[in-house]
């Protein structure tokens, strides 16, 4: 036994507080960190899915007003007979049986979303941050 050995050489219950914040402040970051990878964006990606499921289903006047229009105020610039020639039947997609959201980027303002439409990679759409309306990227 040495000349030291009988001391307390620390103080066991600051070191067991102190480990336990450090494992808490831990776990947030990681827990904090997932959540900013995966699901930043996922009210913008569940808005995106809802429009191209009413498309899917074939409820146009359904997808307009998710697009931010209605057929009794239509907007200005995408009336809802050129949303028909873009997403109706006739359109150069034809009828939509599947679809697949791609990757989602955050940019100011809103996010962009890579759509995949039967199988094959359609321009990107825009989903509005603060109001959720769709439009084409860039808009």
């Amino acid at each position: 036994m040495g000349y030291l050995d009988q001391y307390e050489t620390g103080y066991p219950l600051f070191e067991n507080i102190l480990k336990i914040a450090l494992y808490v402040l831990l776990s947030a970051f990681l827990l904090g960190s997932a959540y900013w990878l995966f699901f930043r964006n996922w009210v913008e990606e569940r808005q995106a899915k809802q429009f191209l499921s009413l498309i899917e289903e074939q409820n146009y006047p359904g997808a307009y007003t998710a697009w931010g229009c209605t057929q009794e105020s239509p907007c200005k610039f995408y009336p809802y007979v050129k949303f028909m020639e873009d997403w109706g039947p006739e359109s150069p997609l034809g009828q939509v049986k599947s679809h697949h959201l791609g990757r989602s980027y955050t940019q100011p303002g809103g996010v962009i979303i890579e759509v995949h439409i039967n199988g094959r990679k359609q321009p990107n759409l825009w989903v509005d941050g603060d109001t959720r309306e769709i439009s084409f990227f860039p808009y």
